[in-house]
């Protein structure tokens, strides 16, 4: 299993990581403190809210695959083409765009499903535990 998870665990460790240097090149020259902080909580926010609505899913179920929840969040595919395209607004308009809530948006998209992503697939074995999930192996 380790080498199907390890790679997309990588590729989601860098994506947040380069969210992070996104949401730092495109907020660096804004000069109000509002176009920084609030960008940044409300991606922390849609983050958590992400990961929460998705864990609700499996909320009713009584058994699981050991790695499924982790699966599901590694895997999914509309997070990574919105992640995608993102980062490809990124590159071809960051010099184009002077509206900061432009920026901003691109900062929030891709760091909310980047760590969304990461956290929902680090915390699937203790929401297991939390409600009662068996695990199947």
């Amino acid at each position: 299993m380790g080498i199907i998870i390890l790679p997309l665990f990588l590729f989601w460790a860098i994506s947040f990581l380069y969210s992070l240097r996104i949401g730092y090149v495109l907020l660096k020259e804004e000069k109000l403190f509002v176009y920084k902080i609030l960008p940044t909580i409300t991606a922390i926010f849609l983050a958590f809210a992400y990961t929460t609505l998705s864990l609700n899913e499996f909320k009713s179920s009584e058994s699981l695959w050991t790695f499924e929840i982790m699966f599901y969040f590694l895997f999914n595919l509309n997070a990574a083409v919105l992640y995608l395209a993102a980062l490809l607004s990124y590159f071809t308009l960051r010099k184009r765009i002077k509206n900061p809530s432009i920026k901003s948006l691109i900062f929030i998209i891709a760091l909310s499903i980047s760590l969304g992503t990461l956290i929902g697939a680090f915390s699937s074995e203790a929401f297991m535990e939390e409600n009662n999930i068996e695990q199947t192996y």
